[in-house]
């Protein structure tokens, strides 16, 4: 017979093993499972959708503003809206108020802008810009056109000149 010996190894000495149960933890793993780590939610796409809408609908009355402020908003109001859904973000009535005002803020500044451009036009605006177009770089043809368009205005618009 051969004699054989354990490997070498640092081994508890004989009969002094952990009891069923006794077994210390592994890191990571409790006895019902693996532990998983609370994850942050990802809101701030939400959160700066609505600060967007928000600037959007403030400043309508400009492109800038209105349009363009707006369909970011929305299209980043979707994207917190489907982190909402996929259960990363907790903010999804932040997400869905985003996107209702970023369409709020876009379809004002049309309107506004539709709405100012008719009103230019019904003023006046057309030869108004066909003088600023032939005064050129002169300054003070570029104030007669000014002072034309003003008065032109005031003439069409103001209610005590009997009709």
């Amino acid at each position: 017979m051969s004699n054989q010996n354990p490997p070498p190894g640092d081994y508890p000495p004989p009969g002094n093993y952990p009891s069923p149960g006794e077994y210390p933890q592994q890191g990571g793993y409790q006895q019902g499972g693996y532990q998983q780590q609370p994850v942050a939610p990802k809101n701030t796409i939400g959160t700066v959708a609505l600060v967007l809408a928000i600037l959007g609908v403030l400043f309508s009355w400009t492109i800038v503003g209105g349009v363009v402020l707006g369909l970011i908003a929305i299209v980043l109001g979707f994207i917190g809206r489907s982190r909402y859904k996929k259960r990363t973000a907790t903010n999804g009535k932040v997400s869905l108020f985003a996107i209702i005002l970023g369409f709020v803020a876009a379809a004002l500044s049309i309107v506004l802008v539709v709405v100012g451009i008719g009103l230019f036009n019904a003023g006046g605006g057309q030869d108004f810009t066909e003088c600023i177009n032939q005064a050129g770089s002169d300054t003070a043809a570029q104030q007669q056109c000014a002072d034309e368009f003003q008065q032109n205005l005031e003439d069409r618009f103001d209610d005590s000149t009997p009709n």
